[in-house]
């Protein structure tokens, strides 16, 4: 091999090497950014787990208070039913005293 020959090789050697050394670079840089990013979706998602929790326990007492409150409403329907029951016997009376039919008629 003649000194020109040697030299164009070392030569391609030395800029495959420079070559090399800049796409490590680059690639080093593009891995940072990929960090960066993977980071900011990584809280991104915990912050999303964090809150689906959050609201599943939300829903959770939300039901339990449905369920309370629909017992109130049965509870209160039933009160309601005894009141009109108990009203209508007041106004059955009253009607009865009123019109004379509790035996002693008015004259």
């Amino acid at each position: 091999m003649d000194d020109a020959k040697l030299e164009r090789t070392i030569e391609f050697i030395l800029n495959n090497q420079a070559q090399f050394t800049v796409d490590i670079q680059k690639l080093q840089e593009s891995q940072k950014e990929g960090e960066k990013r993977v980071n900011v979706l990584e809280r991104a998602c915990l912050n999303l787990y964090n809150t689906s929790v959050e609201q599943n326990e939300a829903i959770a007492e939300q039901t339990k208070n449905i369920s309370q409150l629909s017992a109130d409403v049965r509870e209160l329907r039933e009160g309601q039913k005894e009141t009109d029951e108990r009203l209508n016997t007041v106004i059955l009376m009253a009607e009865k005293f009123f019109s004379g039919e509790n035996g002693n008629s008015k004259k």
